[in-house]
């Protein structure tokens, strides 16, 4: 077998083993080959009945790169521009939801027709003026952490991503090494989470659990971590 075919055999083996370790019946806080803790809520308060997330908003003084990315190289579509004043602008995107891939393509109009309806949104909100320096989640450790995707073929993706020149963080089937750096720092345990050596040491031998090895990891122009896993076959 390639070693391709091979990645991608692992990669459908770990969502079913995954899938399996995830079952009620077998995951406990205290066992440690198997960290999953499933919830055990009962239905929702009925006054959150209809309650869904429809976006996310990243502050950003690079409006024109990040959209230029979020639209060009990762494929979400423009809903509207919104110029509120000449110094404040409001973009929303997303990927069309009549299906996935080109499927079911939905034009900004429509998709602004159905907004308030739609999952996944990004909101991009700029103050053109603004005298703030923004940090993003890899530069320091905030409420931010990352924003994350998932694709058909992670390996297809992460080809696509070198080929439009976009710096990649952490390849797929490459475990985290480092205790500091931009990706500790989003995960909040790089340098700002102190001096905790052995409980950070004790996280890299155990990211396995979490298949952390098989992320592919981005950055949009702006810093923010982009974590990508495989959608399960």
């Amino acid at each position: 077998m390639n070693p391709t075919k091979l990645l991608r055999f692992c990669l459908t083996f770990l969502s079913i083993h995954l899938s399996i370790a995830c079952n009620p019946s077998q995951g406990n806080s205290t066992d440690p080959s198997n960290p999953f803790v499933i919830g055990t809520d009962g239905p929702a308060p009925p006054a959150t009945v209809g309650y869904a997330f429809n976006h996310i908003g990243l502050v950003t003084t690079h409006l024109s790169e990040m959209k230029d990315f979020y639209v060009n190289v990762l494929g979400m579509r423009t809903l509207f521009d919104a110029y509120i004043t000449p110094e404040y602008t409001v973009t929303y995107m997303g990927y069309a939801q009549g299906g996935r891939n080109g499927t079911g393509f939905q034009s900004g109009a429509d998709m602004m027709a159905e907004k308030n309806n739609l999952y996944g949104l990004v909101e991009l909100q700029q103050f053109n003026v603004s005298d703030d320096h923004l940090l993003a989640s890899t530069k320091r450790s905030n409420t931010f952490g990352h924003v994350g995707l998932i694709v058909p073929d992670v390996l297809k993706a992460q080809e696509y991503f070198e080929s439009k020149g976009v710096p990649i963080l952490k390849k797929v089937n490459v475990p985290l090494s480092e205790l500091t750096g931009v990706i500790p720092n989003a995960y909040g345990l790089g340098k700002y989470a102190g001096a905790h050596i052995e409980a950070k040491k004790a996280l890299l031998k155990a990211q396995g659990l979490i298949g952390i090895e098989m992320f592919l990891l981005i950055a949009d122009p702006d810093g923010n971590l982009i974590e990508i896993q495989q959608q399960d076959a």
